[in-house]
């Protein structure tokens, strides 16, 4: 019985610090194929989200539509394929 509430509060502290980081397929609202990216936890950071950003629209590139660092969430829309890139520096990253 000890072992198991052991391993019970082990499971759970793990689960706690690390966090989760999720992908969920959806469309931005100009109708892009894009995603919800998120990185919670203690042990996931923005950087986090960005690579599975990148991950998710491979090397089309992404639009970021919204996002706060301080959630570590954000909604992004794939690039379609040569497509220009937006002039603005900030709404962008690949």
């Amino acid at each position: 019985m000890r072992k198991l509430a052991a391993l019970s509060s082990i499971t759970l502290f793990s689960m706690v610090f690390a966090g989760c980081a999720s992908q969920h397929d959806t469309y931005a609202p100009d109708g892009r194929r894009g995603f919800a990216v998120t990185c919670g936890g203690l042990l996931n950071s923005w950087s986090n989200c960005l690579v599975k950003a990148g991950r998710a629209c491979g090397n089309r590139g992404y639009d970021v539509i919204r996002g706060t660092e301080e959630d570590r969430a954000m909604l992004v829309a794939c690039r379609l394929p040569n497509a220009a890139a937006p002039t603005s520096s900030n709404a962008s990253h690949e």
